[in-house]
């Protein structure tokens, strides 16, 4: 059973208004270039047009095909940017960031803004706008090139945001807050504490517009994790369950069982078997 996401799609400007202001606030940026070619490792993102990797949190260590067909590693920071030409790839290697891609196709800007953890992708919010001229070879880009993108998404996405309602901005937010740090010992409490509110009207706000409460959210969350690390990473049961976030072993095993109708031990080797 795959977790599917919460995070409504025709509201996932609203994350992404958050990752463009982080990144224009942020002066101190290194550009790096990820050539076209034609050998990528498997698992290596690659895409037949250009794009941007954006480190808007935390850092990764960049895997990225180099000059000569070499294979080149960067630690990339928060507001560093890697260009990749068309058939250019990249891999990271990361425990916890946060990134935002821009692929420039068909005269449109298509963006994904992504949180990594443990190996694994979790897509906080997907857009797009039309964007003149945006087909152009990396090797013509710059940090001006950088920060005029930035500068074109945050008109756009800033008129989006005003047609919406203060308390759905709240709600995205604690949404993408809450898929950035569900492994951390959060509760309804605390969240509220973060975001300045009452715990009843955060539950008032899960009413209104989530498909689920605040505790079914963060659990579910913290389940697809776990699928995760029980079957990509190979950690024992107990270990993804606190790795996840849950500190009672027995309540994950009940909960995994309610979720995806087996145990975590049977999920796993029903997995395993099927890779054969």
């Amino acid at each position: 059973m795959s977790h599917a996401p919460l995070l409504s799609e025709h509201l996932s400007f609203l994350a992404m208004a958050d990752s463009v202001l982080k990144m224009r606030a942020i002066a101190d940026r290194h550009c790096y270039l990820a050539v076209s070619c034609d050998d990528a490792p498997l698992l290596a993102w690659k895409t037949p047009v250009l794009r941007m990797e954006m480190v808007t949190e935390g850092e990764l260590e960049m895997l990225f095909s180099g000059q000569g067909g070499q294979r080149e590693s960067k630690r990339l920071g928060a507001g560093d940017v890697l260009f990749l030409a068309s058939n250019g790839w990249n891999l990271p290697l990361v425990e916890k960031a946060n990134t935002l891609s821009i692929c420039f196709r068909e005269n449109r800007l298509w963006l994904s803004y992504n949180h990594w953890q443990d190996g694994r992708c979790i897509r906080l919010a997907r857009w797009d706008l039309a964007m003149p001229e945006a087909e152009r070879s990396a090797e013509a880009y710059s940090q001006t090139d950088v920060e005029q993108v930035l500068t074109v998404l945050a008109s756009a996405l800033e008129i989006e945001v005003e047609k919406a309602s203060r308390q759905r901005q709240l709600f995205h937010q604690i949404l993408t807050y809450l898929r950035c740090h569900f492994d951390e010992p959060i509760c309804r409490d605390s969240v509220a504490r973060h975001f300045c509110i009452s715990p009843s009207y955060l539950s008032h706000l899960f009413m209104q517009y989530g498909e689920v409460g605040f505790n079914e959210y963060i659990n579910r969350e913290r389940f697809a994790h776990a699928q995760h690390l029980l079957v990509e990473k190979g950690l024992r049961v107990k270990q993804a369950a606190l790795e996840s976030g849950f500190v009672d072993a027995d309540y994950f095993c009940r909960l995994f069982k309610r979720l995806a109708g087996m145990t975590p031990t049977q999920y796993r080797k029903q997995h395993d078997a099927l890779a054969f």
